[in-house]
């Protein structure tokens, strides 16, 4: 059996969870391991939501995935009148629960409702899946045995996401509300009718969550029913835990608007949206020791779930404050906030989950956005997935896109730390703004010239331009810049770009 250090840093012991005695539960000698996942959480988060109350909503919706998923594991419990102790994990918005018995009918009649009910609530643009495996003793018992456990249960996941739907069985007919007009629309999901005021029932409820969220203390126990949760009439008790309250800026408990990120950041007035996740985990965990025994997958993935949920918004209110969890835990992060501040948060997540993990096979990648805070929070976190997809086709990952320019993190790292120790040394009066868009041009240029050697006129125009630009005691600099705009263009117009936003007096453009 693996211990905590084969895998983490020991100065990271706090995230270690407490571990299921899956003996307690191995009580027959045939079992099985259902399994459930919440798709299209993207959709169900970013969809249709518009500008307006989205800071309350955004937390709310996040808040009700990992929510939703632990009421329906209680649902699947009761209705096969099995303890909650089978329930072996609940985050980021997947469940496992090993049962000694099993009805389909009762499963299949479970998936119909949920089905029904993403469609009356959520026009079927998201939902749940559950699919289940046999299993025998052996199988938790024998490391080569659960290995096979756990790509069977992977594959009917996999398959699961190919029929969400039963059409033969399923009322598939959508039922939108009747004479919607600009009046009557819900202002901040744009499909509904509004019941009072400016929102839908639905947004009614998620910004009245997102409001409990900011109140409740730590652990409180609460009614589902009570949180909007309303599901086949079935109430049971959740624990607002640190993970579904996670972390968002406050102002006198009201959650900062997206404006508030923007006026609070430096130079530009403008909020930045981060996507990460963790490259190739699945082959990782499918090619390592990690699926030898429940009880290594089990410390594994709930420790690093931990890093996301956990020791990432712990961080972000003791060190980056001006920011907001949108989504944390599994082994993905979207969050937003001051762009400066995300900016930093990102090199520091980085570096710490280098830290984190033993292994250097796990690396990570980010997509950053920045937009001015009027801009629809569907449409960032669209782009904001585009630009994370582009760090994932870097070779060999490990990348960051950002400012229009993907990089591996290490040279980021470097050349950020070279320029940022030379940037400090230059007084504010000697910034002439002008020069330092020059230095974009020179360092785009350079990204052509193999391809087209008259672009290397580059480097004239920058010793031209500095010379007329900077004072003669930052000579260092030019040298440095002529280095580094010539070997790694990319990352030094990134760090450059940062540089310039740092200064701008307002705007984005």
């Amino acid at each position: 059996m693996s211990k905590f250090e084969d895998y983490f840093n020991k100065e990271f012991i706090e995230l270690k969870d407490k571990q299921k005695d899956i003996k307690e539960l191995l009580t027959s000698e045939n079992m099985y391991l259902i399994s459930g996942d919440f798709y299209g959480i993207q959709k169900f988060i970013f969809d249709g939501l518009t500008t307006k109350n989205a800071a309350k909503v955004l937390r709310a919706k996040s808040a009700f995935v990992q929510l939703f998923t632990s009421v329906i594991s209680k649902y699947i419990c009761k209705k096969l009148e099995i303890d909650e102790k089978n329930i072996l994990s609940t985050n980021a918005g997947k469940f496992e629960i090993l049962s000694p018995t099993i009805d389909e009918n009762i499963l299949k009649d479970i998936q119909k409702t949920i089905n029904q009910y993403f469609i009356k609530n959520f026009y079927g643009l998201s939902g749940i899946n559950i699919c289940f495996v046999s299993c025998v003793k052996d199988d938790f018992e024998e490391s080569k045995k659960y290995k096979i456990l756990r790509e069977k249960i992977a594959n009917e996941i996999e398959k699961a996401k190919f029929k969400k739907f039963d059409l033969q069985t399923q009322d598939s007919t959508l039922s939108y509300d009747e004479n919607i007009s600009n009046q009557t629309l819900c202002k901040v999901c744009n499909i509904r009718k509004i019941k009072h005021k400016e929102a839908c029932e639905i947004c009614d409820d998620f910004i009245s969550l997102g409001k409990k969220l900011t109140t409740f203390r730590i652990d409180e126990i609460v009614k589902s029913d009570s949180l909007g949760i309303k599901f086949d009439d079935f109430v049971c008790d959740l624990i607002i835990d640190e993970k579904i309250k996670s972390y968002v800026a406050k102002n006198n408990n009201e959650i900062l608007e997206f404006e508030d990120f923007a006026k609070n950041s430096q130079g530009a007035k403008a909020i930045a949206i981060l996507k990460a996740d963790v490259d190739g985990m699945g082959n990782f965990i499918k090619n390592s020791e990690i699926t030898n025994s429940f009880e290594n997958f089990d410390l594994f993935s709930k420790t690093l779930d931990n890093f996301f949920s956990l020791y990432i918004p712990r961080k972000m209110q003791e060190k980056f404050p001006n920011t907001y969890t949108v989504f944390a835990g599994g082994d993905d992060l979207f969050l937003l906030g001051s762009w400066d501040v995300i900016l930093e948060l990102a090199r520091f997540i980085e570096s710490e989950f280098k830290r984190f993990v033993k292994s250097k096979d796990i690396t990570i990648s980010f997509g950053i956005a920045l937009a001015k805070p009027s801009k629809p929070i569907s449409y960032l976190a669209h782009e904001t997935e585009h630009l994370l997809e582009e760090s994932k086709d870097l070779n060999g990952k490990d990348a960051i896109t950002l400012f229009g320019e993907t990089v591996k993190w290490q040279s980021y790292n470097n050349i950020f730390k070279t320029l940022r120790e030379e940037f400090e040394k230059i007084e504010e009066k000697d910034i002439n703004t002008a020069f330092w868009y020059r230095l974009l041009d020179f360092c785009d240029m350079s990204k052509k010239a193999k391809e087209f050697p008259i672009e290397n006129m580059w480097k004239s125009k920058l010793v031209y331009s500095f010379t007329r630009n900077m004072d003669k005691k930052y000579i260092s600099l030019l040298n440095i810049l002529n280095d580094l705009i010539e070997k790694n263009p990319r990352e030094t117009k990134i760090t450059i770009c940062e540089f310039i936003y740092k200064r701008r007096k307002n705007g984005t453009d």
